[in-house]
């Protein structure tokens, strides 16, 4: 399992950075332009609130109170450091990404407009590394199935709506959300991976 993963991480990455080698030096392909016209301001208080889920003081305090479930279960603590840590370097790796492709932001944008560079979208790469991490990670815990449930359908619906939300509020192209998709992809399978060579077995999914 631990090899299928590695192998997995290895061709979400390379799929990812070869996107972002295709769109960085060329005008938005037609996917970009059709998703822009049929997403962008749709449901924008909504699109805020998924947004918002997706920037470091909620991940902080969302990983804080992970890690102190960990604690109070005295079970899946290694898992919860190794997922955090995951996150953090997913968006170092993402910053470096988005210098090496250079693609520049929408100027479509709603409510918040945002300045960094476009590719791959950071939120993106947060909504599987951390909220769709953070949810098997759950339903794999000690917590009785009553709870597991809806806590990891709540983090499922943030995995959808953060990604959905760039679009909605014009910060990314949906090829931009495909490559952070991707790259997201790519780190939550080393975690795995290095979850199940490390973490304690209940932890571990």
């Amino acid at each position: 399992m631990e090899t299928r993963l590695l192998t997995a991480a290895f061709v979400f990455a390379l799929a990812s950075l070869a996107l972002g080698a295709y769109v960085a030096s060329r005008p938005p392909p037609r996917i970009d332009v059709a998703a822009s016209a049929a997403l962008r301001g749709t449901a924008l208080p909504l699109a805020a609130f998924f947004t918002g889920l997706g920037r470091w003081p909620v991940l902080l305090s969302l990983g804080v109170l992970a890690f102190g479930v960990a604690m109070t279960l005295r079970t899946g603590l290694s898992a919860v450091v190794i997922l955090y840590g995951a996150q953090v370097v997913s968006q170092a790796s993402n910053a470096l990404v988005k210098l090496a492709f250079h693609r520049t932001r929408p100027d479509t944008w709603l409510l918040i407009k945002e300045t960094d560079l476009s590719f791959p979208s950071g939120h993106a790469v947060s909504a599987v590394v951390f909220f769709l991490g953070l949810a098997l990670l759950a339903w794999h815990s000690a917590l009785p199935r009553p709870v597991t449930i809806p806590i990891a359908a709540l983090l499922f619906v943030c995995v959808v709506g953060i990604p959905w939300s760039r679009l909605a509020l014009g910060a990314h192209y949906l090829t931009d959300v495909i490559g952070g998709l991707l790259l997201g992809a790519a780190f939550l399978c080393l975690a795995l991976a290095v979850i199940m060579r490390f973490a304690s077995a209940p932890a571990a999914p």
